[in-house]
């Protein structure tokens, strides 16, 4: 009954966080959308198929954190140029698929710790103190939730970590959006025009 609850919980999280990342910055928005339905998908796993939600955890948890990263990076500071994020997110995906065929849960729990840890020093970086606050409570929960699955498998503790995670990164990523923009024009409203002389 737990369990189930703590994936309805994950549900609703990726769905909320899907609403709230219309705040963010478009780039930052992709990844937060993209990450939701990868942690739904592990929602919809722990209900419908149980069996399979241990390898499909090994799947979204690094691949999840890592996209996750790179929201935060585009929303903190500037988006990783293409082909780094491309090499990142092949490199932790092979390590995905490799633990979820074999079993060898270190391959994907480790990627998933140095995202976690990558998202807690990208929330540092922010101006906002409760971005910030966000940012290092979520790299908390996507530690809790790598934990969690270390000692008890995909399991309550796991969709309830990875719930608090997402939505607390969506939020915090959201106010990033908040920043005005700045405008591309000149204003003149200041400068003196003087006529000009006749010839």
């Amino acid at each position: 009954m737990i369990a189930r609850a703590a994936s309805l919980l994950l549900l609703a999280s990726s769905l909320a966080a899907w609403l709230v990342a219309s705040g963010a910055r478009p780039p930052a928005r992709v990844h937060i959308r993209f990450a939701a339905i990868l942690f739904a998908a592990l929602g919809v796993a722990s209900l419908a198929v149980e069996a399979a939600a241990p390898a499909i955890a090994l799947l979204v948890l690094p691949i999840g954190s890592s996209v996750l990263v790179l929201g935060a990076a585009a929303a903190r500071t500037r988006p990783l140029e293409p082909a780094l994020a491309a090499a990142l997110l092949a490199a932790v995906s092979l390590a995905a698929l490799a633990a979820a065929v074999t079993g060898m849960a270190a391959l994907s729990l480790a990627p998933a710790a140095l995202c976690a840890v990558a998202i807690g020093v990208l929330g540092v970086r922010s101006a906002d103190r409760l971005g910030a606050f966000q940012g290092v409570a979520a790299s908390m929960c996507f530690l809790g939730a790598a934990s969690a699955f270390a000692l008890e498998g995909a399991g309550a503790a796991l969709t309830l970590f990875c719930a608090a995670g997402l939505l607390g990164l969506a939020l915090a990523l959201s106010r990033s959006g908040a920043v005005v923009e700045e405008r591309t024009g000149r204003d003149l409203r200041g400068v003196a025009i003087g006529r000009r002389r006749p010839d």
